[in-house]
């Protein structure tokens, strides 16, 4: 009973952690899904992938970590 529980709170820890903020647009991924379809030679599916995702992280700026500072 506890570790159902106890899975049951972790798991949806985990699904409310995520932020849709942090996604792509899709735009970008149809334009990025669009370009790599036009690749050749054909890539394969998981050449596909790789593509697709080199091609969103150089279109989305970079996340930050560094904080302003109030004054």
């Amino acid at each position: 009973m506890t570790t159902k529980l106890l899975l049951s709170a972790s798991i949806c820890a985990a699904l409310t952690g995520v932020t849709p903020a942090l996604a792509a647009p899709q735009w970008l991924e149809d334009y990025c899904w669009h370009n790599a379809v036009r690749v050749r030679p054909s890539l394969t599916a998981r050449e596909r992938e790789a593509y697709i995702a080199n091609c969103i992280a150089d279109h989305t700026p970079p996340l930050t970590t560094k904080r302003k500072p109030s004054y």
